[in-house]
């Protein structure tokens, strides 16, 4: 299964690719820019996009582009710190599946990822 992690801290990509490399295949970018390109030319089963890329699109925006981009179906899922009422309704609303909150937390990611699959 391959994992695109989409995160512009570049400490937050390191621990997440360190906690899922061992059971993904793990894919990690800084911004939008990189992610469209990367989804142009390779497929992936779930995205974890940081709802709040600092010089970028924000992750609704980035989601929308990946769903036009990708054909195939992909597991989408938000990465915040900030898990505001508001905001985690309009997250889900524009297609995440589910909200994972920082730190990251592998067994609740491992757990969607399988309920998703079911």
């Amino acid at each position: 299964m391959h994992v695109l992690v989409v995160d512009d801290l570049k400490e937050d990509r390191f621990i997440i690719k360190k906690l899922l490399t061992p059971r993904f295949n793990v894919t990690t970018l800084s911004s939008a820019p990189e992610a469209r390109a990367f989804a142009m030319s390779r497929g992936f089963d779930v995205a974890v996009v940081n709802a709040m890329l600092r010089e970028d699109l924000d992750g609704i925006a980035l989601l929308r582009d990946l769903k036009a981009i990708c054909p195939n179906n992909f597991l989408a899922l938000a990465c915040t710190c900030h898990p505001e009422p508001s905001r985690t309704r309009k997250l889900l609303q524009a297609g995440f599946k589910d909200i994972l909150l920082k730190p990251f937390d592998v067994n609740a990611f491992t757990f969607l990822v399988n309920e998703g699959r079911a």
